[in-house]
């Protein structure tokens, strides 16, 4: 009897030991590498299409790692969005992912960051100089050059094919934030492959805002007063969606102008298809998003600093369905 009670109260102390030891260091293993961490998102974005894709990609990224991060969307006002990095800063997250959207404006704000211990990378937009520009520790986001170059190829070879003048055409490039990094560097792709085409000059270039009835209508206004052009691009995803419905505002058919740009808005995918469109670059903004979380992490862990290119897929009609499919769900 006295050796069945010993027996019983080893197994009791064996067990406790068991729940206090075995159990705590099963949990320590199950958790995600970046749980306690937290990232922030600064960008110039607004509440569009593009951005809920960017947004997902983040999601997606801090759920998988078990991090915390949030986004700024400025809505292309530039006070705003130094006032949400500054805020950010004060905040001393484990890392900054920032649209660097000006090449004068970010150079002392993110070099300060960086020396206060904080990492700031650059996301979506790029110093036109790079690194040599801007002290961020490395990029995620498209080649914005090559980019244009390419879209613009696109829409000047189908031009040709259709036996068009190609060399003494106009071409016409619809922005919505005038004088910002994207919208410069993509411009001067097209203008690479002008010169290509043997086009002389540059690509007008047309402030249409952010707001896509402003869009609609800058653009529509655009094209009625240039009855001449008839190559036209949108530099961002607002007014590259924008394009087909101003062209059909302006009485215009598929196939009388041909039209190039950027992202995979709904109004991009219908333009493919019913050929109002050329061709559009896709740069996987849920990369951006996804990868701006996964690279602070890793920098913060292990102090890795790699830069990472997410453009360059060339979207047309004959690509246009696995678009289609991924798009509700706000993954292109």
């Amino acid at each position: 009897m006295w050796k069945g009670e010993v027996m019983k109260k080893a197994l009791f102390l064996v067990s406790a030991i068991l729940l206090l030891v075995v159990i705590p260091s099963m949990a320590f293993s199950q958790a995600k590498p970046a749980a306690g961490m937290y990232f922030r998102l600064v960008t110039h974005g607004g509440n569009d299409p593009f951005w809920a894709v960017f947004q997902k990609g983040m999601i997606d990224a801090a759920d998988q790692l078990g991090c915390k991060a949030t986004i700024d969307l400025a809505g292309s006002d530039m006070a705003l969005q130094a006032k949400d990095f500054q805020e950010a800063v004060a905040q001393r997250p484990d890392g900054i992912a920032l649209v660097i959207n000006d090449n004068k404006a970010w150079d002392k704000p993110v070099a300060d960051a960086i020396a206060k211990g904080i990492p700031v990378i650059g996301t979506n937009n790029d110093d036109q100089e790079g690194g040599f520009g801007n002290a961020r520790l490395c990029y995620i986001g498209q080649d914005e050059r090559h980019a244009g170059l390419s879209v613009g190829r696109a829409v000047f070879g189908a031009a040709k094919a259709k036996g068009w003048d190609v060399a003494s055409m106009k071409v016409a490039c619809m922005v919505e934030v005038a004088g910002a990094n994207y919208g410069v560097v993509r411009s001067s792709g097209i203008a690479d492959a002008m010169k290509e085409y043997g086009m002389s000059g540059k690509p007008d270039i047309v402030d249409c805002t952010l707001d896509m009835t402003t869009a609609e209508q800058r653009i529509t206004s655009y094209i009625i007063a240039h009855p001449d052009i008839k190559l036209i691009f949108g530099l961002g995803g607002i007014t590259t969606d924008r394009l087909t419905t101003a062209m059909k505002n302006a009485k215009k058919k598929a196939g009388d102008m041909l039209g190039g740009g950027f992202d995979a808005t709904p109004g991009t995918q219908e333009g493919l298809k019913q050929g109002f469109m050329v061709a559009s670059i896709d740069q996987q903004q849920y990369l951006q998003g996804y990868f701006s979380v996964y690279v602070l992490y890793l920098i913060k862990k292990y102090d890795l600093r790699p830069n990472i290119d997410t453009g360059g897929y060339l979207i047309t009609k004959d690509n246009i369905e696995l678009i289609g499919k991924l798009s509700p769900l706000h993954i292109r």
